[in-house]
């Protein structure tokens, strides 16, 4: 009997978790279409932010909405998990917005629709035990301390210490930070940055070892102020966001909320007191410029031909690239007029431009094994460090190709690094 209460228990929380995630993801949505309707393609049009409401697409685009909550990976033990999440609410569902809003193709949609499935499909396969180094914690911390002394010193040598938190600043200061040329910044500056921070600024979190995490505080500002990158200084807010979701009984619907919440404040300041700049720094920048970006690569490759990886260095030492410029300048020159404009796009653009359709089936199943390695290193560590560590480089995988992802961006530093992490009992 004791049983069956608990049974009956459980699924009464399973029902309300699935329902509230439901209406949480539909509500986004909803104010999301709202956002762009009224706010986005009026002040931004010239962008190509542009209004061309198909009425049939707009009820396909909530129905593919419904299609793929259903099949989603529901549960919150897995980090994989978390990351689909974030991919979904961030990348997949803007993508709806702008194929209703503004009448993008139909057959593109579908077939980034049938990604995810794919990506959903595979989640389901079994993960592998990895075995547990011994002095996993002398190399992770000894990695974090020496990619941390060697970040400030290259600051400090070429252009010292000095902290900025002008937001208006930011384009001349990347424009000097860009003239410098520090060795290795491109790769150290972004794993520090993206990375490494984040993860130890959890794991002090939550061993509540105040003065390390000023620290880490302090040395991300001191990137920002550096670098003139946005990101480095809205990550550790975003970070500490994730792991407090993480900790509310109906997580999914906590994340869509928050964007609710973010979208819906860029929509009453605006109306309020005439102010856009929430809308364009989160609704436009952070949801729709990537999905945007999308729709331009699917709609140049499809018709001028697809680049078979040749844009990277190590191919095109046997390839030829068919383009004058790189893809994100390419596409910034056809669709936005200025070749000077840095198009870059994600996971979707990205492996449309190589393959076309075959790329979307040959990258979801990258995506998938990439997922099933994150849980196997994953495996026993606690999940508020590991959400701090996939956090950005979920971004990434919205905002940048998959190999660059893999080096440049640190993704392969993730893996070892939830890898060689203390476990779970090691850090509550």
């Amino acid at each position: 009997m004791n049983y069956e209460r608990l049974s009956s228990y459980n699924i009464d929380i399973v029902k309300k978790d699935t329902i509230w995630s439901f209406l949480s993801i539909f509500l986004y949505k909803f104010i999301l279409d709202l956002s762009y309707y009224f706010i986005i393609s009026s002040v931004w049009s010239y962008s190509k932010f542009e209004l061309h409401v198909n009425g049939m697409k707009l009820f396909e685009s909530y129905f593919l909405l419904v299609v793929i909550f259903i099949l989603i990976p529901k549960s919150s033990k897995k980090l994989s998990n978390i990351m689909i999440w974030l991919l979904i609410l961030l990348s997949y569902v803007p993508m709806l917005t702008l194929f209703a809003l503004k009448d993008e193709p139909r057959i593109f949609m579908y077939a980034v629709t049938a990604f995810w499935l794919t990506v959903f499909l595979l989640s389901h396969t079994p993960s592998v035990d990895l075995t547990i180094l011994d002095r996993s914690r002398v190399i992770i911390y000894t990695l974090f301390v020496c990619l941390s002394i060697f970040v400030f010193l290259m600051i400090y040598r070429y252009s010292g210490f000095s902290f900025n938190l002008d937001l208006t600043k930011v384009y001349e200061i990347r424009s000097k930070f860009s003239e410098l040329k520090i060795p290795l910044a491109g790769y150290l500056f972004v794993w520090l940055g993206y990375i490494v921070n984040p993860l130890f600024f959890a794991l002090f979190y939550i061993k509540r070892k105040w003065i390390l995490v000023a620290f880490i505080v302090s040395l991300q500002l001191l990137l920002f102020s550096s670098t003139g990158n946005k990101t480095f200084l809205f990550a550790l807010v975003f970070v500490l966001a994730l792991m407090w979701v993480m900790t509310r009984k109906y997580p999914l619907a906590y994340m869509a909320m928050g964007l609710v919440g973010i979208v819906s404040l860029g929509i009453l300041s605006c109306w309020l007191v005439g102010d856009v700049w929430i809308s364009s720094l989160f609704t436009r920048r952070t949801l729709l410029d990537q999905p945007q970006q999308y729709f331009f690569y699917y709609d140049f490759f499809s018709k001028n031909g697809f680049t078979f990886l040749s844009q990277h260095h190590i191919f095109s030492l046997f390839l030829d690239y068919p383009y004058p410029l790189d893809p994100p300048h390419l596409i910034g020159k056809i669709y936005y007029g200025n070749p000077q404009s840095n198009a870059n796009t994600g996971i979707v653009g990205d492996a449309y431009m190589n393959f076309g359709f075959l790329g979307l089936v040959l990258w979801s199943i990258l995506i998938g094994l990439i997922l099933k390695i994150v849980d196997s290193c994953s495996k026993g560590v606690d999940l508020r460090i590991g959400v701090a560590a996939i956090a950005m480089p979920v971004f990434s995988l919205i905002n940048s190709a998959l190999l660059t992802n893999l080096l440049t961006h640190g993704l392969l530093l993730v893996l070892l690094l939830l890898y060689l992490l203390p476990k779970r009992e090691e850090v509550t």
